[in-house]
Protein backbone atom coordinates (compact mmCIF):
# COMPACT_ATOMS: atom_id res chain seq x y z
CA UNK A 1 0.00 0.00 0.00
CA UNK A 2 1.23 3.41 -0.79
CA UNK A 3 0.61 6.65 1.06
CA UNK A 4 -1.14 9.61 -1.35
CA UNK A 5 -0.27 13.35 -0.81
CA UNK A 6 -4.45 13.95 -0.53
CA UNK A 7 -4.46 11.47 2.75
CA UNK A 8 -5.90 9.13 0.52
CA UNK A 9 -4.19 5.02 0.13
CA UNK A 10 -3.48 3.33 -2.68
CA UNK A 11 -3.39 -0.36 -1.92
CA UNK A 12 -1.97 -2.33 -5.29
CA UNK A 13 -1.28 -6.53 -5.99
CA UNK A 14 0.52 -8.52 -8.86
CA UNK A 15 -2.56 -9.50 -11.47
CA UNK A 16 -2.34 -11.54 -13.87
CA UNK A 17 0.52 -12.38 -15.94
CA UNK A 18 2.40 -9.86 -13.86
CA UNK A 19 -0.06 -7.00 -14.30
CA UNK A 20 -0.56 -4.76 -11.45
CA UNK A 21 -3.95 -4.49 -9.75
CA UNK A 22 -4.79 -1.50 -7.53
CA UNK A 23 -7.51 0.25 -5.42
CA UNK A 24 -7.93 3.75 -4.48
CA UNK A 25 -9.72 4.49 -0.72
CA UNK A 26 -10.26 7.85 -0.60
CA UNK A 27 -9.78 8.01 3.13
CA UNK A 28 -8.54 5.80 6.33
CA UNK A 29 -11.26 3.76 7.69
CA UNK A 30 -12.93 3.05 4.63
CA UNK A 31 -12.83 -0.50 3.12
CA UNK A 32 -11.54 -1.63 -0.68
CA UNK A 33 -12.44 -4.61 -2.00
CA UNK A 34 -9.90 -6.66 -4.38
CA UNK A 35 -9.70 -9.76 -6.46
CA UNK A 36 -6.17 -11.19 -6.52
CA UNK A 37 -5.07 -14.31 -8.80
CA UNK A 38 -2.96 -17.05 -7.35
CA UNK A 39 0.66 -17.43 -8.51
CA UNK A 40 2.15 -20.38 -10.42
CA UNK A 41 -1.48 -22.16 -11.40
CA UNK A 42 -4.06 -21.61 -14.16
CA UNK A 43 -7.30 -20.32 -12.61
CA UNK A 44 -8.57 -18.98 -8.91
CA UNK A 45 -8.85 -16.22 -7.18
CA UNK A 46 -9.22 -14.66 -3.57
CA UNK A 47 -10.97 -12.01 -2.96
CA UNK A 48 -10.10 -9.62 0.25
CA UNK A 49 -11.17 -7.03 1.66
CA UNK A 50 -8.85 -4.35 3.03
CA UNK A 51 -9.20 -1.30 5.74
CA UNK A 52 -6.41 0.99 6.48
CA UNK A 53 -7.01 2.31 10.46
CA UNK A 54 -4.02 4.80 10.53
CA UNK A 55 -1.20 6.53 8.89
CA UNK A 56 1.03 7.76 11.72
CA UNK A 57 4.07 10.13 10.04
CA UNK A 58 7.55 10.99 11.43
CA UNK A 59 6.83 14.63 11.61
CA UNK A 60 4.32 13.81 14.46
CA UNK A 61 1.45 14.20 12.55
CA UNK A 62 -1.11 11.43 11.70
CA UNK A 63 -4.23 10.52 9.91
CA UNK A 64 -6.44 7.88 11.65
CA UNK A 65 -9.95 6.23 11.25
CA UNK A 66 -10.98 7.53 14.88
CA UNK A 67 -9.77 10.24 17.29
CA UNK A 68 -6.78 8.46 18.50
CA UNK A 69 -4.70 11.16 16.71
CA UNK A 70 -4.49 12.97 20.64
CA UNK A 71 -3.16 9.75 22.30
CA UNK A 72 -0.18 9.76 20.16
CA UNK A 73 0.33 13.51 20.30
CA UNK A 74 0.32 13.42 24.11
CA UNK A 75 2.27 10.29 23.82
CA UNK A 76 5.22 12.35 21.57
CA UNK A 77 4.75 15.22 24.60
CA UNK A 78 5.40 13.20 26.95
CA UNK A 79 7.98 11.43 25.68
CA UNK A 80 10.09 14.76 24.78
CA UNK A 81 9.24 16.43 27.81
CA UNK A 82 10.92 13.90 30.11
CA UNK A 83 13.44 13.31 27.74
CA UNK A 84 16.39 13.07 30.65
CA UNK A 85 15.08 10.28 32.44
CA UNK A 86 16.71 6.97 31.54
CA UNK A 87 15.26 3.86 32.44
CA UNK A 88 18.94 2.23 33.36
CA UNK A 89 18.84 0.38 29.59
CA UNK A 90 21.00 0.18 26.37
CA UNK A 91 18.96 0.44 23.54
CA UNK A 92 21.67 -1.36 20.35
CA UNK A 93 20.11 0.06 16.99
CA UNK A 94 22.01 -1.52 14.18
CA UNK A 95 20.98 0.04 11.06
CA UNK A 96 21.32 -3.45 8.52
CA UNK A 97 20.50 -2.26 4.73
CA UNK A 98 18.10 -0.18 2.38
CA UNK A 99 15.77 -1.42 -0.27
CA UNK A 100 14.69 0.52 -3.50
CA UNK A 101 16.04 3.95 -2.72
CA UNK A 102 15.21 7.15 -4.85
CA UNK A 103 17.21 7.95 -7.49
CA UNK A 104 19.21 11.65 -6.70
CA UNK A 105 21.53 11.85 -9.30
CA UNK A 106 22.18 12.03 -12.81
CA UNK A 107 23.39 8.33 -13.05
CA UNK A 108 19.85 7.36 -11.61
CA UNK A 109 21.86 6.20 -8.14
CA UNK A 110 22.22 7.66 -4.45
CA UNK A 111 24.82 7.86 -2.32
CA UNK A 112 23.01 7.16 1.01
CA UNK A 113 23.65 7.78 4.87
CA UNK A 114 21.18 7.57 7.47
CA UNK A 115 21.07 9.52 10.85
CA UNK A 116 19.51 8.19 13.65
CA UNK A 117 17.76 10.67 16.59
CA UNK A 118 16.83 9.58 20.30
CA UNK A 119 16.17 11.63 22.96
CA UNK A 120 18.88 14.10 22.52
CA UNK A 121 21.49 11.70 20.92
CA UNK A 122 22.28 11.70 17.35
CA UNK A 123 24.31 9.19 15.39
CA UNK A 124 24.84 9.12 11.51
CA UNK A 125 26.06 6.17 9.48
CA UNK A 126 28.83 6.28 6.33
CA UNK A 127 27.83 6.95 2.61
CA UNK A 128 27.44 4.52 0.64
CA UNK A 129 28.66 5.79 -2.89
CA UNK A 130 26.17 4.83 -5.78
CA UNK A 131 23.79 2.48 -4.47
CA UNK A 132 20.04 2.20 -4.37
CA UNK A 133 20.07 -1.20 -2.11
CA UNK A 134 23.01 -0.44 0.35
CA UNK A 135 24.24 -1.87 3.46
CA UNK A 136 25.72 -0.90 6.30
CA UNK A 137 25.72 -3.24 9.15
CA UNK A 138 26.52 -0.28 11.73
CA UNK A 139 25.85 -0.44 14.80
CA UNK A 140 25.03 2.45 17.44
CA UNK A 141 24.09 2.41 21.77
CA UNK A 142 21.28 4.99 23.13
CA UNK A 143 20.51 5.66 26.34
CA UNK A 144 16.92 4.00 26.91
CA UNK A 145 14.42 6.88 27.60
CA UNK A 146 10.47 6.80 29.13
CA UNK A 147 7.74 8.15 28.11
CA UNK A 148 7.38 6.40 24.96
CA UNK A 149 9.79 8.44 22.81
CA UNK A 150 10.64 7.37 19.28
CA UNK A 151 13.59 6.67 17.36
CA UNK A 152 13.37 9.24 14.39
CA UNK A 153 15.19 8.30 11.06
CA UNK A 154 16.18 10.34 8.07
CA UNK A 155 17.65 9.16 5.18
CA UNK A 156 19.62 11.47 2.91
CA UNK A 157 21.43 10.97 -0.37
CA UNK A 158 25.07 12.85 0.24
CA UNK A 159 25.84 15.64 -2.37
CA UNK A 160 28.46 18.23 -3.31
CA UNK A 161 26.13 21.23 -3.28
CA UNK A 162 23.23 20.20 -0.09
CA UNK A 163 22.63 16.55 0.40
CA UNK A 164 19.08 15.73 -0.61
CA UNK A 165 16.68 14.19 1.65
CA UNK A 166 15.03 10.68 0.85
CA UNK A 167 12.70 9.66 3.14
CA UNK A 168 12.37 9.60 6.72
CA UNK A 169 10.39 7.12 9.42
CA UNK A 170 9.85 6.86 13.01
CA UNK A 171 10.18 3.35 15.58
CA UNK A 172 8.07 3.10 18.13
CA UNK A 173 10.40 1.68 20.72
CA UNK A 174 7.85 0.59 23.75
CA UNK A 175 7.65 -2.71 25.00
CA UNK A 176 11.38 -4.26 24.55
CA UNK A 177 11.79 -7.01 26.07
CA UNK A 178 15.52 -7.30 27.30
CA UNK A 179 17.44 -10.77 25.06
CA UNK A 180 14.58 -10.08 22.64
CA UNK A 181 15.99 -8.64 19.08
CA UNK A 182 12.81 -6.84 17.07
CA UNK A 183 14.14 -7.23 13.40
CA UNK A 184 12.21 -4.58 11.06
CA UNK A 185 11.95 -3.29 7.79
CA UNK A 186 10.74 0.35 7.90
CA UNK A 187 9.09 2.09 5.24
CA UNK A 188 10.36 5.68 4.31
CA UNK A 189 7.11 7.96 4.00
CA UNK A 190 6.58 10.60 1.86
CA UNK A 191 8.36 9.39 -1.13
CA UNK A 192 7.46 6.78 -3.94
CA UNK A 193 9.92 4.12 -2.31
CA UNK A 194 12.45 3.08 -0.14
CA UNK A 195 12.61 1.04 3.12
CA UNK A 196 15.35 0.53 5.90
CA UNK A 197 16.04 -2.57 8.12
CA UNK A 198 16.94 -2.17 11.56
CA UNK A 199 17.61 -4.52 14.36
CA UNK A 200 16.80 -3.29 17.77
CA UNK A 201 17.69 -4.80 21.27
CA UNK A 202 17.29 -3.27 24.39
CA UNK A 203 20.49 -4.73 26.85
CA UNK A 204 20.86 -3.71 31.01
CA UNK A 205 23.49 -1.46 31.38
CA UNK A 206 24.93 -2.76 34.68
CA UNK A 207 27.12 0.97 35.08
CA UNK A 208 23.76 3.17 35.12
CA UNK A 209 21.66 1.51 38.07
CA UNK A 210 22.14 4.24 40.70
CA UNK A 211 21.33 6.77 37.97
CA UNK A 212 18.15 6.56 37.12
CA UNK A 213 16.76 10.00 37.86
CA UNK A 214 14.74 11.38 41.03
CA UNK A 215 11.90 9.47 39.67
CA UNK A 216 13.06 5.68 39.62
CA UNK A 217 12.97 4.82 43.33
CA UNK A 218 9.60 4.93 45.49
CA UNK A 219 7.22 8.14 45.69
CA UNK A 220 5.86 6.91 48.38
CA UNK A 221 2.90 6.57 46.27
CA UNK A 222 1.48 3.72 43.84
CA UNK A 223 1.19 2.49 40.46
CA UNK A 224 -1.77 2.80 38.54
CA UNK A 225 -2.53 0.86 35.54
CA UNK A 226 -5.76 0.77 33.25
CA UNK A 227 -5.44 -1.89 30.79
CA UNK A 228 -7.99 -1.35 28.50
CA UNK A 229 -8.23 -3.19 25.51
CA UNK A 230 -5.97 -5.05 22.71
CA UNK A 231 -6.13 -5.26 18.70
CA UNK A 232 -4.91 -7.54 16.21
CA UNK A 233 -4.45 -10.40 18.77
CA UNK A 234 -3.05 -13.24 17.06
CA UNK A 235 -5.73 -16.71 17.31
CA UNK A 236 -4.39 -19.25 19.65
CA UNK A 237 -7.63 -21.31 19.48
CA UNK A 238 -8.26 -23.61 15.86
CA UNK A 239 -11.24 -20.96 15.63
CA UNK A 240 -9.77 -18.38 14.52
CA UNK A 241 -10.02 -16.62 17.62
CA UNK A 242 -8.63 -16.52 21.27
CA UNK A 243 -9.82 -16.21 24.98
CA UNK A 244 -7.33 -13.11 26.25
CA UNK A 245 -6.58 -12.30 29.47
CA UNK A 246 -3.29 -10.33 30.82
CA UNK A 247 -1.67 -11.06 33.63
CA UNK A 248 0.59 -7.97 34.91
CA UNK A 249 3.99 -8.98 37.22
CA UNK A 250 5.61 -5.71 39.17
CA UNK A 251 8.62 -6.88 41.31
CA UNK A 252 7.29 -9.75 43.11
CA UNK A 253 3.39 -8.59 42.64
CA UNK A 254 1.14 -10.80 40.48
CA UNK A 255 -2.24 -9.31 39.13
CA UNK A 256 -4.66 -10.43 36.41
CA UNK A 257 -7.24 -9.04 34.32
CA UNK A 258 -10.58 -10.78 33.33
CA UNK A 259 -11.04 -13.85 30.37
CA UNK A 260 -12.32 -12.08 27.03
CA UNK A 261 -14.12 -14.73 25.55
CA UNK A 262 -13.58 -15.43 21.44
CA UNK A 263 -12.01 -12.43 20.57
CA UNK A 264 -8.70 -10.93 18.96
CA UNK A 265 -9.93 -7.55 19.79
CA UNK A 266 -10.95 -7.50 23.56
CA UNK A 267 -12.03 -4.77 25.86
CA UNK A 268 -11.18 -4.97 29.65
CA UNK A 269 -11.00 -1.57 30.96
CA UNK A 270 -9.81 -2.96 34.52
CA UNK A 271 -7.80 -0.83 36.94
CA UNK A 272 -4.67 -2.18 38.38
CA UNK A 273 -2.79 -0.70 41.73
CA UNK A 274 1.16 -1.75 43.30
CA UNK A 275 2.72 -0.02 45.58
CA UNK A 276 5.39 2.28 43.42
CA UNK A 277 9.00 0.42 44.25
CA UNK A 278 10.26 1.36 41.03
CA UNK A 279 9.76 -2.08 39.66
CA UNK A 280 9.92 -3.47 36.00
CA UNK A 281 6.45 -3.72 34.94
CA UNK A 282 5.75 -6.37 32.33
CA UNK A 283 2.65 -7.23 30.67
CA UNK A 284 1.93 -11.16 29.54
CA UNK A 285 -1.51 -11.72 27.26
CA UNK A 286 -2.00 -15.34 27.81
CA UNK A 287 -5.26 -17.46 25.94
CA UNK A 288 -7.25 -19.18 28.28
CA UNK A 289 -7.91 -22.79 28.37
CA UNK A 290 -9.73 -24.77 30.93
CA UNK A 291 -8.30 -27.97 29.67
CA UNK A 292 -4.50 -27.31 28.40
CA UNK A 293 -2.04 -25.25 29.77
CA UNK A 294 -2.65 -21.77 28.99
CA UNK A 295 -0.20 -20.35 25.82
CA UNK A 296 1.15 -17.02 25.29
CA UNK A 297 -0.03 -14.56 23.19
CA UNK A 298 2.43 -11.54 23.25
CA UNK A 299 4.73 -9.73 26.03
CA UNK A 300 5.52 -6.02 26.45
CA UNK A 301 7.39 -4.07 29.47
CA UNK A 302 5.63 -1.05 30.21
CA UNK A 303 8.22 2.40 30.98
CA UNK A 304 6.63 4.56 33.32
CA UNK A 305 9.76 5.89 35.58
CA UNK A 306 9.75 9.11 33.71
CA UNK A 307 6.36 9.87 34.45
CA UNK A 308 5.93 13.26 36.59
CA UNK A 309 3.89 12.60 40.05
CA UNK A 310 0.69 12.27 38.90
CA UNK A 311 0.94 12.23 35.20
CA UNK A 312 -0.94 9.60 32.98
CA UNK A 313 0.56 8.09 29.89
CA UNK A 314 -1.52 6.61 27.38
CA UNK A 315 0.08 4.43 25.40
CA UNK A 316 -0.42 1.64 22.58
CA UNK A 317 2.16 -1.53 22.60
CA UNK A 318 3.46 -3.60 19.97
CA UNK A 319 3.80 -6.84 21.59
CA UNK A 320 6.92 -8.96 21.64
CA UNK A 321 7.32 -12.67 20.92
CA UNK A 322 4.66 -12.35 17.74
CA UNK A 323 3.88 -11.43 14.81
CA UNK A 324 1.87 -8.92 15.57
CA UNK A 325 -0.99 -7.31 18.25
CA UNK A 326 -1.05 -4.22 20.13
CA UNK A 327 -2.50 -4.15 24.30
CA UNK A 328 -4.01 -0.38 24.83
CA UNK A 329 -3.08 1.17 28.62
CA UNK A 330 -2.97 4.30 30.94
CA UNK A 331 -0.70 4.18 33.48
CA UNK A 332 -0.56 6.73 36.43
CA UNK A 333 2.47 7.48 38.69
CA UNK A 334 0.06 8.33 42.09
CA UNK A 335 1.77 10.43 44.65
CA UNK A 336 -0.76 11.79 47.58
CA UNK A 337 0.33 15.03 47.51
CA UNK A 338 2.29 17.01 45.11
CA UNK A 339 5.03 18.19 47.07
CA UNK A 340 5.24 21.98 47.06
CA UNK A 341 8.60 22.83 45.57
CA UNK A 342 9.42 25.94 44.15
CA UNK A 343 10.04 25.94 40.52
CA UNK A 344 12.86 28.33 40.53
CA UNK A 345 15.59 25.44 39.17
CA UNK A 346 13.56 24.05 36.96
CA UNK A 347 12.89 28.04 35.19
CA UNK A 348 16.53 28.45 35.45
CA UNK A 349 17.37 25.76 33.75
CA UNK A 350 14.67 26.28 30.78
CA UNK A 351 16.38 30.01 30.57
CA UNK A 352 20.10 28.55 30.38
CA UNK A 353 18.86 26.06 27.57
CA UNK A 354 17.52 29.16 25.86
CA UNK A 355 20.75 30.92 25.99
CA UNK A 356 22.87 28.04 25.18
CA UNK A 357 20.59 27.64 21.64
CA UNK A 358 21.05 31.20 21.00
CA UNK A 359 24.69 30.80 21.70
CA UNK A 360 25.38 27.81 19.43
CA UNK A 361 23.39 29.65 16.55
CA UNK A 362 25.70 32.96 16.70
CA UNK A 363 28.68 30.03 16.37
CA UNK A 364 27.41 28.13 13.65
CA UNK A 365 26.36 31.45 11.52
CA UNK A 366 30.23 32.59 12.28
CA UNK A 367 31.58 29.64 11.20
CA UNK A 368 29.25 29.93 8.11
CA UNK A 369 30.43 32.73 6.49
CA UNK A 370 34.00 32.60 7.38
CA UNK A 371 33.75 28.76 5.40
CA UNK A 372 31.88 30.78 3.01
CA UNK A 373 34.49 33.25 2.42
CA UNK A 374 37.40 30.28 1.69
CA UNK A 375 34.98 28.08 -0.61
CA UNK A 376 35.51 25.09 1.78
CA UNK A 377 32.45 23.04 0.79
CA UNK A 378 33.25 20.40 2.96
CA UNK A 379 33.22 22.32 6.09
CA UNK A 380 29.62 24.15 4.46
CA UNK A 381 28.28 20.20 4.65
CA UNK A 382 29.38 19.79 8.02
CA UNK A 383 27.69 23.35 9.31
CA UNK A 384 24.74 22.31 7.62
CA UNK A 385 24.69 18.95 9.77
CA UNK A 386 25.36 21.21 12.65
CA UNK A 387 22.33 23.51 11.97
CA UNK A 388 19.94 20.65 11.55
CA UNK A 389 20.91 19.41 15.12
CA UNK A 390 20.36 22.57 16.37
CA UNK A 391 16.74 22.78 14.80
CA UNK A 392 15.87 19.08 16.82
CA UNK A 393 17.65 20.77 20.22
CA UNK A 394 15.15 23.70 19.50
CA UNK A 395 12.17 21.52 18.91
CA UNK A 396 12.61 19.80 21.98
CA UNK A 397 13.24 22.94 24.04
CA UNK A 398 9.82 24.39 22.26
CA UNK A 399 8.28 20.91 23.93
CA UNK A 400 9.57 21.55 27.11
CA UNK A 401 8.34 25.22 27.43
CA UNK A 402 4.72 23.87 26.53
CA UNK A 403 5.18 21.22 29.70
CA UNK A 404 6.29 23.81 31.39
CA UNK A 405 2.90 26.12 30.80
CA UNK A 406 0.75 23.03 31.36
CA UNK A 407 2.36 22.63 34.74
CA UNK A 408 2.32 26.04 35.70
CA UNK A 409 -1.57 26.32 34.63
CA UNK A 410 -2.31 23.45 37.19
CA UNK A 411 -0.43 24.87 40.23
CA UNK A 412 -2.51 27.96 39.58
CA UNK A 413 -6.16 25.94 39.25
CA UNK A 414 -4.61 23.88 42.29
CA UNK A 415 -3.62 27.22 44.01
CA UNK A 416 -6.76 28.87 43.06
CA UNK A 417 -9.15 25.91 44.57
CA UNK A 418 -7.02 26.28 47.89
CA UNK A 419 -8.08 29.95 48.48
CA UNK A 420 -11.63 29.13 47.32
CA UNK A 421 -12.07 26.68 50.40
CA UNK A 422 -10.11 28.49 52.51
CA UNK A 423 -11.94 29.83 56.18
CA UNK A 424 -10.62 33.39 55.43
CA UNK A 425 -11.73 33.44 51.78
CA UNK A 426 -15.28 31.99 54.04
CA UNK A 427 -15.58 34.84 56.46
CA UNK A 428 -14.24 37.72 53.78
CA UNK A 429 -17.85 36.69 52.32
CA UNK A 430 -20.06 36.21 55.19
CA UNK A 431 -19.20 39.62 56.61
Amino acid sequence: MKYVTDDSTTFWAIGPGSSVLAKHAEYCGKEVEMVIPFEGINSGELTVKLVLKEWQFSDGSNNSLDNISHLYSQQSLNGSSNIQSTTGRKLIVTVVEGKDLIAKDRSGKCDPYVKLYYGKALHKTRTIPHAMNPVWNQKFEFDEVGGGEYLKIKCYSEDTFGDDNIGSARVNLEGLVEGSLRDVWVPLEKVNSGELRLTIEAVRDDNQDGSRGAMSGSTNGWIELVVIEGRDLIAADLRGTSDPYVRVQYGNVKKRTKVMYKTLNPQWNQTLEFTDDGSPLVLHVKDHNALLPTSSIGDCIVEYKGLLPNETADKWIPLQGVKRGEIHIQITRKVPELQKKSSLDSNSSVLSKANQISVQMRQILTKFQIQLKDGDLEGLSLILNDIESLEDAQEDYMLQLETEKLLMLEKINMLGEEIKTSPSHSRKYVN
